[in-house]
């Protein structure tokens, strides 16, 4: 997280950190400003301007230890900034030239706008002195940096400053209509040296967790305009896949099948200046880099993928809820599809439907989850509903119905959060599920007996409904936090849009956590803190009980260094009863330098061997670790490893053992054209995996690229030295224009 340290934390009692600032803007001519990060036009002059900005972190709403200025000004089209940073000490500017949302370990500045002034969510929109641009979406949740908007900025760097200068659309954000317009407005300046420090314009309680209520505010907009707004985005793409028969055999005849091209286009409109929405007719929701592998050999569950493509990562915070009731990759293959994303009075809207051409299932259990892969067409229909209350509580509404032939998952719920004598909140949602299963057994074959009415597993036609949900009462302040829940999941709950582990659950757990800040000390926090739960069946039975005391310290230089123990770790797997599976972990980050960062982490201890029947307690380990390159202001090496260990017992039998091994990188020419190689070993299944690419952006959606991946498996047996060929290999290309009306 970009704010992770100071959002949920406490107040300084030093400041009165109640009053939120003001600044009034002015309009200017259109065309007057010229955005090269150069002021030299007389609007700037005389603006107003947002300064005595205060330290935030690591301190508690101190003066800044260095000058910022943001100056502000509008026209009919465009939000114009300036920000003007100042630095006695400007050669040791962290900055690199990377591609869009990757300067985050980087110096920058920029702001969140709250447009609706609600205290809901606001736009993020950052850049570095070489002007970098990140932006994403800031909710209570978190933020989703995933999120891309179009906007226009420059940046110069000078002896004693730099300067940022950017024109914001008003067609990139939705805001609502109205003659004048109050927007809410953080300006935030990150600049990493001996600690991450961060300054802000308005000053921020760490007693209240209610960051967008502090932020300052921005008003004087008169009469501005979204437009109408249509956007047409048209992409050809052309690709050649080749793959050898039998992967095992080196002998094996490799096939390459004809060159194919596709074309297809999506439409987005904007009804007004706070509703858009948008369709896709054959969609490219291919991903130009694969997913990283995870080690899941001893897993129960289904892998948990990010999403990657951009049609479901715009406005993907709409449909976030406490319960993954969402998981667009759930939507496979699309054919076509078509969302609905805004806001109408004070309720925030989402509405996304599509036709998939290969239907995946996760299928969940009492003890863990399968993912299968399907040839099905299905129907997918997702509407989601928020309406806004006093303060940063909502009530909400979300429904998913996904229909395959006769079969259908049903899941409805109502959620919400009310924030009460501004520490605490009350977080909820229910959800009822409703199910007609497919009626083919041999999809999924499963006879275990699922509750009591004599229902099973397996895809053979039933009806299935139930009733869960989530509640959590959650204090933040500025030394104590904590948390209490209980989560319900009956065994017949299925979610074949969202993700889900388990089921079969009825959970109550509790967080407790202090915070301390030490003055003039090597230590810039310490959290220790601890988390304890039980979970049972809908027998009665205990599936899970657990108490974990754990540590966060933070240092100066940023590093940081925690750890944890399961002091309790017992668990019911398939009827067996496991108790005192002990273990502990320790995690180091290291970002001290601006040319490389890098962490470890170790885990070690009892685990369940879950994939041997009956299920025992073995002993093994985890080691994970990581650095990142920036031997020069334009290239990135990335590097992770994980190493996985288990055997029988302490000493004994070692059951498997193996690593992955993950390298990316890159190398930035400019500000829009790179390019990246992806190279990967899995030890587990032996495969080596390459991915080239190179990638040229005029803006998030008008790209080219061409690319190919390129798959190896190690054929070697027993003390043969290794022999990797080919199993398959791909080579694309493609262009997508963003064309604005």
């Amino acid at each position: 997280m970009i704010f992770h340290g100071f959002l949920l934390s406490g107040e300084s009692d030093s400041v009165n950190v109640n009053t939120r600032p003001e600044i009034t803007i002015s309009k200017c001519s259109n065309n007057e400003i010229k955005i090269d990060g150069v002021l030299n036009e007389p609007v700037w002059q005389t603006c107003q301007t947002a300064s005595d900005f205060v330290e935030i972190q690591p301190s508690d709403n101190t003066p800044a230890s260095v000058k910022t200025e943001a100056k502000m000004t509008y026209d009919e089209d465009n939000l114009y900034v300036a920000f003007i940073c100042y630095d006695d000490k400007i050669s040791r500017l962290r900055v690199n030239l990377t591609d869009r949302d990757k300067m985050y370990s980087d110096d920058y500045v920029g702001l969140l706008i709250d447009t609706y002034n609600d205290h809901k969510q606001a736009y993020e929109i950052f850049l570095n002195p070489y002007g970098i641009q990140g932006d994403g979406i800031w909710t209570k949740q978190g933020e989703d940096m995933n999120f891309d908007m179009i906007y226009d900025a420059e940046a110069k760097i000078y002896k004693d400053k730099w300067i940022v200068e950017l024109a914001i659309p008003f067609k990139s954000i939705r805001f609502p209509e109205g003659d004048e317009q109050h927007w809410g407005v953080h300006i935030i300046r990150t600049r990493p040296r001996e600690s991450r420090t961060q300054f802000s314009w308005a000053k921020v309680s760490r007693d209240n967790s209610d960051f967008l209520s502090q932020a300052g505010i921005l008003k004087g907009f008169k009469k501005i305009k979204k437009g109408k707004q249509l956007e047409l985005l048209p992409y050809v793409i052309g690709s050649h896949f080749g793959y050898r028969e039998d992967p095992s055999d080196p002998g094996s005849p490799f096939k390459n099948e004809k060159v194919k091209g596709d074309l297809g286009f999506g439409v987005k409109y904007g009804f007004s200046s706070n509703l858009t929405g948008e369709i896709s007719l054959n969609p490219d929701f291919s991903q130009v880099e694969s997913d990283a592998a995870t080690i899941n050999v001893n897993s129960s569950s289904a892998v948990f993928y990010p999403e990657k493509r951009p049609f479901f990562l715009d406005g993907a915070n709409i449909f976030n809820s406490y319960i993954n009731v969402v998981y667009t990759r759930m939507m496979n293959d699309p054919l076509y599809t078509a969302k609905l994303i805004g806001k109408i009075d004070d309720i925030d809207v989402g509405y996304m439907m599509g036709y998939d051409r290969n239907t995946p299932y996760i299928i969940p259990a009492k003890y863990g989850s399968d993912f299968i892969q399907t040839d099905l067409k299905s129907f997918a229909n997702i509407l989601r509903l928020k309406k806004s209350l006093k303060g940063s509580s909502f009530i909400g509404f979300i429904g998913t119905d996904h229909e395959t032939g006769d079969s259908y998952n049903r899941v409805l719920g109502l959620d919400g959060s009310f924030n009460f004598l501004k520490k605490y909140y009350f977080n909820w949602e229910v959800l009822g599920y409703f199910t007609r299963e497919l009626n083919k057994p041999d999809l999924y074959e499963n006879d275990t007996r699922i509750n009591k009415k004599g229902n099973d597993a397996g895809f053979n036609g039933e009806y299935l409904s139930g009733f869960g949900g989530i509640f959590s009462l959650i204090r933040n302040s500025r030394h104590y936090n904590s948390e209490f829940w209980m989560s319900i999941a009956p065994p017949e709950a299925r979610r074949e849009l969202g993700y889900m582990s388990k089921n079969d659950f009825r959970e109550i757990g509790t967080w407790h956590g202090l915070t301390f800040y030490p003055e003039r000390s090597v230590f810039e926090r310490i959290e220790p803190n601890f988390n304890g739960g039980l979970m049972y069946d809908y027998n009665g039975n205990i599936k899970e009980q657990w108490l974990v005391p754990q540590f966060y310290i933070q240092f100066k230089h940023q590093v940081n260094f925690s750890g944890g123990f399961l002091a309790v770790n017992n668990e019911n797997y398939f009827d067996v009863y496991h108790k005192n599976v002990h273990r502990g972990w320790l995690n180091l980050n290291i970002n001290t330098s601006s040319k490389a960062t890098g962490g470890a982490f170790f885990e070690l201890g009892k685990y369940i061997v879950r994939f041997e029947e009956p299920s025992y307690v073995g002993w093994g380990y985890i080691a994970e670790a990581w650095l990142t390159v920036k031997p020069v202001h334009n290239l990135v090496m990335e590097n992770n490893y994980n190493y996985f260990e288990l055997s029988k017992e302490r000493g004994g039998e070692k059951l498997y053992s193996g690593y992955i091994f993950r390298n990316k990188t890159s190398f930035q020419f400019t500000r829009n054209f790179f390019l990246r190689l992806v190279v990967q070993y899995d030890s587990f299944n032996k495969s080596f995996d390459i991915d080239p690419l190179l990638s040229y952006k005029w803006n998030p959606f008008t790209i080219f690229y061409i690319g190919s991946s390129h798959d190896y498996t190690d054929t070697g047996t027993g003390n043969n030295k290794s022999k990797f060929i080919e199993t398959q290999r791909q080579f694309f290309a493609k262009f997508q224009y963003l064309i604005k009306l």
